[in-house]
């Protein structure tokens, strides 16, 4: 979905160059990004494999 995201971002250069991740930190809600013990940095590490390591130019 993030990769979808990107690419529409990327393919819209008149729109501002955004995209908004629903949340950080929202532990109760299941809605998290930061690390935790059952799944690491894996999270952060998917983030990262679409907005900059992938096949997709950088921000």
């Amino acid at each position: 979905l993030l990769a979808k995201a990107k690419k529409y971002a990327d393919s819209h250069p008149e729109q501002p160059r955004l995209i908004t991740i629903n949340a950080w930190n929202e532990w109760v809600e299941g809605s998290y990004l930061l690390p935790d013990m059952l799944n690491g940095f894996g999270y952060l590490e998917a983030v990262k494999e679409v907005i900059i390591d992938g096949k997709y130019d950088r921000y």
